[in-house]
């Protein structure tokens, strides 16, 4: 049972606390025959949403919005009428109906005001219609927000729903036993006229008085109500003793008494200046460090972006080449509830599109740069956040660079974007510049897009940052006809040599990665899950993330691998950044279709795993039980040319 349940309950033997009962998870379960199905389908978005650190949070809140309503069992209506009468109700009653979440009223996290209240309902009818409403917003778009703000994504989805006989207020409010900004000693009461739901939801104004040293201070109207405000105080210092904390109260007067609807610890005591209002921003990569000084400590991922992409940006500028654009915001909701502080903040993006990063939890979230305000607006809380924006340069053709061992470059493009090509979803094209900005390669023809200028800032650029950062690859976009730098990959070696990509390879196949293996097949469906774990800051080229922190799916693959005894063969659709994963568990892989310069294939020449890209061994490793890859470098490259076979095994 909820603790807030428990606490008014545990409570009524100490104040008055109007007649109750509770419909938790176990009751719910058995008054709708899709219970579970509804629970295990919300807990599967919210564990996406973690897994893929909220880079589809539109997405995954049109899911939660399109679970299905519950299905009431057929002896629904009799099991509510005995509950009623147990707890001396009865459906003519008008009944408060409220939520009692599994997560609601914790010590660092209250969720005050996520979860919905149905009042002045009547009927049986109306009963149940309110408590399915008060249990699904548990996932409600408003409550997924708060839980990937807090960080409670995990925390298991549990909702008790309490059904209270509703009290004609008079008055009714909250009450805090301490200034809940400051911690003074001193009661702080607000409240209206009439029901306490237009308070609490922020829908009226309310009135106030505070109850010190200085005696009772506030406005006339609530404060001439002495008797209530002397009772009131009561209750609190009550309710404040059985706690063992400073509370905040939600209560209602009817005229006779003082009702307790909820008591809870209050969450929100730290400093004012926690509070105050603040917007401000400034380049991230460019900016000096005296300019990044107010704005610390930084989150990890700014920290990461200034450190990585500072020096990238002032070579691209040496070079003629555009950075990427990013901004350094440090606000909260008061700062930017000025709409001109907002529009002047989106202004600074000259993109269709921008790429949020939040938090931790909210990464990588691309949004049509005319909804981000609204975007902030929905994540931004009364204390101050650190985060960074992004401009998202999708352009016409995404491109990573690589030198080769004799002063060319190599050159992997596609239309599908860099994103695409680094998360391993992109049909890739590649070419070779030389020293002269000439073209050469099997798939020459994709350097038509880029003209003489544009050759050679690829290739002056790609080997001024192997001088500058050692081993490396740069990624680039290319939106009309202008190249952009925007980021690099260290790579522990340069794999490609000029004239190796495609030579001697049988026609149809590919070398990702050298060397032979041979065994059973494990084979990876098309997947939407990883292609969204792929896509995502969950998976990174810096590190191997375990098959647990990347889900269910990854890791059933990594127990099969296991079993395997670490021959098998991983036969996947694409390289999936996600499979990275499996490479400690596997000997080899085979794609249907796969870029040589994606995460997986850097990581997977890092560690010395063969790798091919074959429809034809693809479809047959997705009808054989085992298959061989047999894929030799040449003497003078250290990867490209390949001979790969398979071979199916009764």
């Amino acid at each position: 049972m909820s603790s807030k349940y428990r606490t008014l309950v545990a409570l009524s033997h100490a104040v008055p606390v109007p007649a109750l009962f509770a419909l938790d998870e176990e009751l719910l379960a058995e008054l709708w025959t899709n219970h579970g199905a509804m629970r295990e389908e919300a807990q599967e978005v919210f564990a996406g949403i973690r897994l893929t650190a909220g880079a589809f949070l539109d997405r995954d809140l049109g899911r939660l919005d399109a679970v299905a309503a519950p299905q009431w069992a057929r002896d629904a209506d009799a099991r509510l009428a005995d509950l009623l009468a147990r707890a001396g109700l009865s459906a003519a009653h008008a009944l408060a109906v409220r939520s009692s979440g599994g997560i609601e009223d914790g010590a660092a996290h209250s969720f005050a005001g996520i979860f919905d209240s149905v009042l002045q309902v009547e009927g049986l009818a109306a009963l149940k219609t309110a408590v399915s409403q008060v249990w699904r917003s548990a996932f409600s778009r408003r409550a997924a927000i708060e839980r990937l703000r807090c960080g409670l994504l995990d925390a298991p989805l549990e909702m008790t729903v309490i059904v209270q006989l509703m009290v004609a207020a008079r008055w009714a409010g909250v009450a805090f036993s301490r200034d809940p900004i400051d911690g003074r000693p001193e009661m702080l009461i607000e409240a209206v006229q009439g029901l306490g739901d237009a308070l609490v939801s922020g829908a009226a104004a309310s009135q106030s008085v505070r109850w010190g040293e200085a005696g009772l201070t506030g406005d006339a109207p609530l404060r001439d109500q002495q008797e209530m405000l002397v009772e009131l105080g009561a209750v609190v210092r009550t309710v404040e003793s059985q706690l063992g904390t400073a509370v905040d109260v939600e209560w209602a007067f009817d005229g006779e008494q003082v009702w307790v609807l909820q008591g809870r610890p209050i969450t929100s005591l730290h400093a004012p200046e926690e509070d105050t209002d603040q917007a401000a921003w400034t380049d991230l990569y460019l900016a000096p460090d005296e300019d990044i000084a107010e704005f610390r400590p930084l989150p990890g991922f700014a920290n990461y972006f200034r450190s990585k992409r500072r020096p990238l940006a002032l070579l691209a500028d040496a070079h003629g080449v555009a950075p990427g654009t990013a901004l350094l915001v440090r606000g909260n909701a008061g700062g930017f509830a000025d709409d001109s502080r907002m529009q002047a903040l989106c202004a600074r993006f000259g993109e269709e599109s921008v790429v949020l990063d939040f938090s931790d939890g909210l990464r990588q979230q691309v949004l049509p740069t005319g909804e981000l305000a609204a975007r902030l607006r929905q994540v931004l809380g009364a204390k101050a956040s650190t985060f960074v924006i992004r401009d998202y340069v999708r352009g016409d053709w995404g491109l990573i660079t690589q030198p080769t061992g004799d002063g060319g470059v190599l050159c992997e493009c596609s239309t599908d974007g860099l994103l695409a090509i680094n998360r391993g979803s992109a049909l890739t094209h590649t070419f070779f510049i030389d020293g002269d900005a000439r073209v050469s390669g099997s798939q020459s023809a994709a350097a038509v897009p880029f003209g003489a200028r544009e050759r050679e800032q690829l290739h002056r650029a790609t080997h001024a940052a192997v001088e500058r950062f050692g081993p490396v690859q740069l990624e680039w976009v290319a939106s009309g006809g202008r190249l952009r730098l925007i980021d690099f990959s260290p790579i522990k070696s340069l794999h490609i040599a000029q004239g190796s990509e495609g030579a001697g390879e049988e026609p149809g196949r590919r070398t990702i990665s050298p060397g032979f293996a041979h065994g059973a097949v494990l084979v990876v469906p098309a997947d939407r899950q990883l292609e969204d774990i792929s896509i995502a800051a969950t998976v990174s080229i810096s590190h191997m993330p375990s098959p647990e922190s990347l889900g269910p799916a990854i890791a059933r693959l990594a127990e099969r691998a296991r079993a395997g005894g670490g021959s098998m063969i991983v036969v996947a659709p694409r390289p999936y950044a996600a499979l990275a994963a499996l490479i400690p568990y596997v000997s080899g892989f085979v794609f249907e279709q796969a870029s040589m310069l994606c995460h997986l294939a850097i990581l997977l020449r890092e560690s010395q795993i063969p790798a091919v890209a074959s429809r034809e061994l693809h479809a047959r490793g997705l009808e054989g039980a085992s298959l061989t890859i047999e894929a030799r470098a040449t003497s003078a490259a250290h990867t490209a040319h390949a001979a790969c076979g398979s071979r199916e095994t009764a």
